[in-house]
């Protein structure tokens, strides 16, 4: 095997095993993944993490099933434990084959039986809108260590292009160039807006919780000595419905990795120096994680899509080709309300409609729809909505 390159973090090759001894089991294969990973710094515990987190990623993935926890599911494997996934699928067996290392990496080799099942919710067939903004750094004195006061624009930058990469029930179709904080005196004014003017169903507000660097010494007698620098790295991702600005999912990811840099050395945070460091290529493992996690967190949710106008009995809706919508597609109608209490408050209702409807024609952003039945459809207006439940 050629000597892997230093910038090469993990390669996986799949092979699928075949399963026709299990006729009971139509949907259960056994799938073995080899990943491999970097030694870095004699650090083979590490390594061979890294490279059992991507086989494990890059198997389920390929077999359809859903990722409760990569990182959690790994440290079982090391403990010989035995896993379940979320809906999407179940591990019924998971082993470690084989570690192998050679001079600066290591193969690692898992075989899994998964059972992916069939029982996809339907709302999974639209593909989502997200809308999101700059991620803010919560606490702006860390990033003066290195030059990363801004790191939160990269990294939503990073995020989007990951998300929009490997999502497959959701896109980001904007991401604005301003800082939201769900901390905002404002902030259900502030998402429900931004959903509005930007024609986008869900809003995804991330903030970098934690930028720390931290200095340990390997002997507290000799603690004036300068001793490897580690950076922390911690992103929480909201997750809120636009129409209500209703909180959904909250994931938070956290790492620690070696920060190789000079305490009072500037880094750009867009340049390769700092991506194809071990703090860049840890960040990135685990937005890539986050934007999984995010994404099936989105997978049965509805396609809420609002009607444009209202002409002839025919609706139009602002979802279409792009988003998945096809003839023939049966949607539900509600009609939106909104009040203010006595305090002031906004609140938001949808209200069933009677009369169920049909997509009759497609275009890439919009849609015609009409009563299934034929019957009138009686104060269906503008800002109204259709879903796919």
């Amino acid at each position: 095997m050629p000597k892997l390159r230093q910038f090469l973090a993990t390669a996986v090759t799949l092979m699928l095993l075949a399963a026709s001894y299990l006729p009971m089991l139509a949907n259960a294969a056994w799938f073995e993944a080899t990943g491999q990973a970097i030694i870095n710094n004699g650090n083979k515990a590490l390594a061979k993490k890294q490279a059992t987190q991507e086989a494990i990623k890059q198997a389920l993935m390929f077999a359809g099933a859903s990722i409760t926890s990569v990182q959690a599911m790994s440290n079982g494997l090391l403990e010989n434990d035995r896993f379940e996934v979320r809906s999407g699928g179940e591990v019924n067996d998971l082993a470690l084959i084989s570690e192998t290392y050679h001079d600066d990496y290591v193969t690692i080799t898992i075989r899994a039986d998964i059972f992916a099942h069939k029982n996809q919710c339907t709302a999974a067939q639209y593909k989502k809108r997200l809308v999101s903004t700059w991620f803010p750094i919560r606490d702006r004195q860390q990033g003066l260590t290195g030059g990363l006061t801004e790191f939160g624009q990269t990294i939503s930058e990073h995020f989007e292009h990951q998300f929009n990469q490997t999502s497959r029930f959701a896109q980001i179709t904007q991401r604005k160039p301003y800082y939201l904080s769900t901390q905002s005196p404002d902030i259900t004014n502030d998402i429900i807006t931004l959903a509005r003017r930007t024609d986008n169903q869900y809003v995804l507000i991330g903030e970098i919780t934690e930028l720390s660097v931290e200095r340990t010494s390997r002997n507290a007698l000799l603690f004036w000595q300068d001793a490897p620098l580690t950076r922390n790295f911690r992103l929480e991702l909201s997750l809120y419905d636009g129409n209500n600005a209703a909180l959904l999912k909250q994931e938070n990811i956290a790492i620690n990795s070696p920060w190789e840099f000079d305490l009072h050395q500037q880094v750009s945070p867009t340049s390769q120096l700092l991506w194809q460091s071990q703090y860049g290529k840890a960040v990135t493992a685990a937005i890539a994680e986050q934007a999984t996690l995010m994404d099936e967190a989105l997978s049965c949710l509805p396609t809420y899509a609002r009607v444009l106008q209202v002409h002839s009995e025919q609706v139009t809706i602002n979802i279409g080709q792009q988003d998945g919508v096809q003839v023939g597609d049966e949607v539900t109608l509600f009609k939106h309300a909104q009040f203010i209490d006595p305090i002031g408050n906004l609140h938001q209702q949808l209200q069933l409609h009677p009369n169920k409807l049909k997509v009759i024609q497609v275009f890439n952003d919009t849609a015609l729809v009409k009563s299934i039945s034929g019957a009138p459809l009686a104060n269906v207006q503008a800002n109204d909505f259709v879903a796919r439940q």
